[in-house]
């Protein structure tokens, strides 16, 4: 009908042939093999406005031994006023933004044709950068595959510039509305690959906020999570050292401000640095008192709105929040944990606890802290133990026999980590948290990421793994998707599921990458820093920047480190490079070099640790797409 949009197709190839209205696809193949020709009642080309056709184009080849050729289809379409949103929600966006930039789906195919050999460089640069890394395959084969959220019904780019996010997607609809914050905190994928994405949730986000400071969890108007709150302000932070200067983050600072203030007077109103009360959160309960898992939240969100008080000449804000966290971070280390891994220490009117629950998020905000280069928030000795009694609790080789409640996401073939467990059985409170006993990807790679910042290598390898082989293209049956229905099936390595498909939280893998490589990076201050955990002396991967992407690659032997920075697409603008250098070898000399053998004048700055490298350029340096910088560094 006119006004829903249309489609087309197109070969490019001299030697092809179209038909509209054609036969059944088995009835117009026939006739293709009989004729080397596509024959219909009707010439290919556009219908009439409120008439639909079914339409075919092919080619015709000859083929020697031995011989090869090459066509290339395209399929485009243009669906410019499709209603994206949840009316009953009032989230209701419209439209596509590529309808402000091709009047039909010919105009779409057109431009394709046009910049096809563009298109084509540009998608194989990535491919190729990323598949050059020697971390594992299925490390960056589960990177990778979950950019696919980004292209799938969980987004979208509405006419008006909004982006929109679901939660995930079912069959023909998307799932839990208004980007929400307590999902979408976990994702890292689509800030780091697009910082431009990143930048526009904010806003999006900061744009709704109450008078009081609050931010709905849901867009435009919601309760409030103490999870999403935290989360939406270390993006905040995120966001901008993923900015190319510092401009972006001067108007969102009196948000961001009003925003930690309101966290504090709502869930610590006694400013001891530890949470109290009823919280809100994605597990979509209620948890009462003081948990490693939102208090580590609360911590980070300080430290980043100090860090970003600081940028913006708020010397009170600055101190008010450094202090807190600093008095939070004690206090809930010394309180809440238990020889061996974090607890809950409940209110005196409960909620949907887990007390001394396992929990796979225990360390959570440490996890944000590590990306953002915020330090140590609970001693690292003591976040690794942490990680090793997830492993002994919380992981099983396989499901069988084991309880998977409400949604079973997991064949009992299968791996995985589960989300709260307890090592006395008798000490799971009642009721206790909603979710408990699911496994969810999103969780585990961040969990995965945790265990890698903690040093802790081959288990954060494990889980994984233990994920890859459970989405390998093999079909699962019986397990749970949707909020409580059945799909009926599960195992496709692009559609990691929770409450629906393509779900969001799982691009939380992407602090895979970051932390193999120890990655660090401050896109105004003009720094970038590599410590990896992954092959230190033989290491190659990919990076994301604020205005383009790269290749790392670090070599180490008994005299000298190097560490080589290739720029493969956009810019780069470097003032300041941080390395780390082997256990007993201390930094002595370092030149910077260009490809073209140009030295670079750097001085080795002051460091704290007698194995941190920084290097201070003297005059910054911008790499393009081609350039590499080589720094060598003597022991």
């Amino acid at each position: 009908a006119a006004g829903y949009g249309d489609m087309a197709l197109a070969v490019l190839d001299g030697k092809a042939s179209g038909s509209a209205d054609w036969p059944a696809p088995d009835a117009a193949y026939e006739i293709f093999l009989k004729n080397r020709t596509l024959r219909g009642p009707r010439k290919a080309g556009p219908s009439k406005d409120g008439e639909t056709v079914a339409g075919a184009v092919g080619s015709s080849l000859e083929l020697a031994p031995g011989q090869s050729e090459r066509v290339t289809f395209v399929l485009g379409w243009h669906f410019p006023n499709v209603m994206h949103g949840n009316i009953k929600e009032k989230w209701n966006p419209t439209g596509n933004m590529y309808a402000n930039w091709y009047a039909d789906a010919g105009a779409v195919v057109a431009d394709v044709v046009k910049r096809l050999d563009h298109l084509t460089d540009d998608t194989r640069a990535y491919h190729d950068t990323m598949y050059e890394s020697n971390l594992p395959h299925y490390l960056l084969d589960r990177v990778t595959s979950q950019m696919a959220v980004l292209r799938s019904p969980t987004c979208f780019w509405a006419k008006d510039g909004y982006f929109g996010g679901w939660e995930g997607c079912n069959p023909g609809e998307g799932c839990c509305h208004g980007n929400c914050g307590h999902v979408w905190q976990y994702a890292q994928s689509h800030a780091r690959m697009f910082p431009e994405i990143g930048r526009r949730m904010r806003e999006e986000a900061l744009s709704v906020q109450e008078p009081d400071g609050a931010l709905p969890f849901r867009q435009p108007k919601f309760i409030k999570a103490v999870d999403a709150q935290c989360g939406e302000i270390l993006a905040v932070y995120r966001e901008h050292l993923l900015s190319a200067d510092a401009e972006w983050l001067k108007p969102q600072w009196p948000r961001v401000k009003e925003a930690m203030e309101y966290t504090i007077a709502t869930w610590d109103a006694d400013e001891n640095g530890a949470l109290s009360g009823v919280q809100h959160n994605t597990l979509d309960v209620n948890v009462s008192g003081s948990t490693s898992w939102l208090g580590t939240m609360y911590v980070a969100a300080l430290r980043a709105s100090a860090a970003m008080a600081g940028l913006q000449g708020d010397a009170g804000a600055q101190a008010r929040f450094s202090g807190l966290a600093d008095a939070g971070a004690k206090l809930q280390n010394e309180t809440l944990y238990n020889g061996e891994y974090y607890i809950q220490i409940q209110d005196a009117a409960p909620q949907q606890d887990y007390g001394t629950g396992c929990s796979i998020d225990q360390v959570l905000g440490q996890w944000w802290a590590n990306q953002l280069d915020l330090g140590w928030i609970y001693p690292a000795d003591r976040v690794q133990s942490a990680m090793r009694a997830l492993i002994k609790y919380n992981f099983h080789d396989n499901f069988r026999g084991i309880v998977q409640a409400p949604r079973k996401f997991v064949h009992d073939d299968d791996a995985a980590l589960q989300m709260i467990q307890w090592p006395k059985e008798t000490d799971r409170p009642q009721p206790f948290t909603l979710y408990a006993d699911e496994a969810w990807t999103g969780t585990e790679y961040s969990a995965a990421a945790a265990m890698m910042q903690a040093g802790m290598m081959n288990e954060g390898l494990m889980i994984v793994k233990a994920a890859y082989d459970r989405y390998d293209g093999r079909m699962r049956t019986g397990l749970t998707g949707g909020s409580y229905t059945s799909w009926g099936h599960s195992g496709s390595p692009f559609i990691d599921e929770e409450c629906g498909k393509f779900y969001a939280r799982a691009m939380s893998v992407w602090s895979l990458l970051l932390a193999a490589q120890g990655f660090s990076y401050d896109g105004p201050a003009g720094r970038i820093g590599f410590a990896p955990v992954w092959r230190p002396e033989d290491h190659v991967s990919m990076f994301t920047a604020a205005e383009g992407y790269g290749l790392f690659i670090q070599k180490q032997d008994a005299a000298a480190q190097t560490d080589r920075i290739e720029m493969r697409r956009g810019t780069l603008t470097l003032a300041q490079l941080v390395f780390e250098t082997p256990e007993g070898k201390a930094p002595a000399e370092v030149t910077v070099k260009l490809d073209s053998g140009k030295e670079v004048g750097a001085i080795l700055a002051p460091a704290a640790g007698a194995r941190k490298v920084v290097v201070r350029l003297r005059t910054p340096v911008v790499l393009k797409q081609g350039d590499a910088l080589e720094i060598t560094t003597t022991f």
